[in-house]
Order: C-alpha cells, then structure tokens, then sequence
C-alpha cells in the first residue's frame, strides 16, 4: 500500500505527543511527507532512500552532514505485507532516541495497518452503499438475474420480498448546522442498531433522508417497527423523525417503485405539524400536489387569504389545522389553542368577512384545506414566498 500524507500526519503527531520527540516519516522514495517539524516535509531525506533501497532494519545518523536533508538521529523501515512501505526518523543524539526504536516501529507498523483496515472498510462500505442505492433510488430497467448475482457478492440478496420506509431527521431549529448533522448522525445510529436485528434489513443515508428496506411484512408490523424507530430517536428533545412507507409489492424486481411511493408519503409526513408517520395508501392529495409549480400554489394561498400578512397567514395556518383535526369541534379546538371559545368563534367570523369564505362551511373547508396544504408544501422557501407579506 501506499503511504498516504493524511495518515503520515496523524501517526506522527501521535508517536510525538507519547515520546515527546521530532519525528518524521518519509515514504519509499525518501520524501519527507510527514514532520513535527513542518518546514521539512516535502524534502530529500538520503537516509531514508538508503534504508528503502538496501533493505537495512535501521540506519543511526550521528551527523546532521551525514546525508543529504537529514539530522543526527535514527531511522527505521516501516513494513506492512513483507514490503517496506517508508521510513519513520526520531530526530536527537542516539543514545536518546535509540530506547524509542523498535517501539516507535511497532507502534507505526500498528497504527498503519489499522487504519489500513478502516480504509478498505470504509471502501467496502461505499461500495456497498453505492450499488444499494443504484437498485432502490434509481429507475433501472435491469434489476434482473445479473443485477442479484451482484448484490450476492456484496453480501445482498435482493431477491428477498422487503419493504421501504424513508425517513427524515428534523431539527427543531434548523438553523444551527452543526446541531442538524449531529442530529442526523444520531438518528442513523438508533435506526442502523434497530434494524440489524434482522440480518434482511438494509440502510441507506442520503443526503437528507435514510432509506430503509426491511424484510417483507404486514402494515401492521412495520407500522410498530417504525413507530420503535420514531420514539426512540425522539427521544433527543430537539429531533423529529418523519417516516414514510411504501405499499406491498408483488416482485423484489419493482423496489424502486416501493421507495418512490415511500418518498411520497414521506412528503406527506413532513407537510403536517405532528410529522405522523404515513403510508402511501393513506394520502390522496398529495399524488398529484408535486406536480403543481410553486408559484400556483402562492398564489392560491395569497387568494384565500387575501389582504393577510405572511405573519398572518401563519397564524391562520395553525389554527385552521387544529379546528379541521378536531372534525370543527370549537370547544375542542379552543383547549387546544389554549384560547376562548368566543375569542375562537370571533376569529373565525372575521376570517370568512376579510375573505368572503366561511372556514366553518363544508362548501368553503375545502378551500382553506388546499391552501393550508400548499402553504405547508413551500413553507421551507418561505424567502420567496415573503411576496405575501405586504
């Protein structure tokens, strides 16, 4: 293998933190890639050339005029494989440094090839993760014999009947970054420890979302799967977790159709305050909200409640959600709100007279349940939708 500068630096600051010395590590062609001292690396280091070159098991320099770019001190071979991948030098007079030597090899030789190991891991885990995401997330015609015979040597039989949950890790406050990746990390800990209780359950992070295709099962079982997966993820006060949930497929073949209609029920889940957990048979508008553009829908929401501010408009928004939740129940709706009845019923009489619809009439709920709905829908551009704020 070769001797990366990243892992050069990081075992050099370690060894010098533990012997309290100049070390340098250079690689097969006696370049300097590593130093405690900086202004070194990228330079000629003879010696070590010589011990690359001549096989030596150590090389003491007793002159800083001894070879080219070196100080007195001693430099050992760093060997992984039966092959000797670069040098580590420990800088000082030799009766100082020379107790460090065989210890400073193991330790390097040690440290290499664990992070060796990390690497093809982690390159194994890519890999993995690469191909998981080319047969759920993306509309291939060629999820056939050839394409299981690949998830085999992978250690991934597709050909096992699973179903799809996506699911998105919310931050309350969405503006501390930090907080947000923390948080998403965390989530993908709790559901990753859960799901590998069954050895058929994969996962999959995206960028914004974790794709979850666990083993073929009932609505009702992957129902209290994910509420387990929900609850126990917010459990950390500043989280939510949105879930979405496919619909049984008849061949491991249409996967791709599951997490697209788990996509969509997602979407569904994170339009709603509560961030219920939803299955795709149980959402009916929002088949075909995705296709309107963004600017309808502002301006169906600046028609409904024309003459409303943005901050308004929001206030709106969370009311009308509760008093359409509690079936228009007013005594329900105001506990809810922590607001009087007659302040409720004043409210909502000066909405029908400003907009000429009554939020309370069957014939006009509807109206105020599409905009509600759209508002939810662009809510996080909520920057070009301030056009309503006037």
């Amino acid at each position: 293998m070769d001797l990366s500068k990243r892992n050069a630096q990081q075992i050099v600051t370690e060894i010098s933190s533990i012997i309290g010395e100049s070390v340098n590590m250079m690689n097969a062609d006696g370049i300097i890639i590593a130093s405690t001292d900086s202004s070194r690396i990228g330079t000629f280091h003879e010696a070590a050339k010589k011990v690359v070159d001549e096989q030596l098991n150590e090389l003491v320099i007793h002159g800083d005029d001894d070879y080219v770019g070196t100080k007195s001190g001693t430099n050992l071979p760093v060997v992984l494989n039966n092959e000797i991948i670069g040098v580590v030098g420990v800088t000082g007079p030799y009766q100082q440094v020379v107790k460090y030597g065989q210890i400073i090899k193991k330790m390097t030789e040690i440290l290499l090839l664990e992070r060796s190991y990390r690497e093809q891991k982690e390159l194994n885990e890519n890999i993995r993760n690469r191909f998981v995401e080319e047969w759920i997330c993306i509309d291939l015609k060629n999820v056939n014999h050839s394409m299981a015979t690949r998830g085999l040597s992978l250690g991934i039989d597709i050909t096992i009947q699973r179903r799809i949950m996506v699911m998105s890790p919310i931050t309350i406050d969405e503006r501390d970054i930090a907080s947000t990746q923390k948080n998403f990390d965390y989530a993908c800990k709790i559901i990753n420890r859960i799901l590998s209780e069954d050895k058929n359950n994969i996962m999959l992070k995206t960028a914004t979302n974790i794709v979850c295709a666990v083993s073929n099962c009932n609505d009702k079982a992957i129902y209290q799967l994910a509420t387990r997966i929900k609850n126990e993820v917010e459990q950390k006060n500043n989280i939510v977790l949105g879930i979405g949930i496919d619909t049984q497929i008849s061949s491991y073949a249409f996967i791709h159709s599951s997490y697209l209609k788990a996509m969509k029920a997602l979407q569904a889940c994170l339009r709603t305050q509560e961030k219920e957990i939803r299955f795709y048979d149980n959402i009916n508008m929002e088949l075909f909200a995705s296709e309107i553009p963004e600017m309808v829908k502002e301006e169906y929401i600046r028609k409904i409640f024309k003459g409303y501010s943005l901050k308004e408009i929001a206030q709106w928004v969370i009311l009308l959600e509760t008093f359409y939740k509690e079936e228009g129940s007013i005594t329900a709706t105001s506990e809810k709100l922590f607001i009087h009845k007659n302040t409720l019923q004043y409210k909502l009489k000066s909405l029908k007279e400003k907009t000429g619809y009554d939020p309370r009439s069957i014939h006009y709920s509807s109206l105020f349940y599409n905009a509600i709905y759209f508002y939810r829908d662009i809510q996080r551009n909520i920057n070009t939708f301030g056009k309503v704020d006037k």
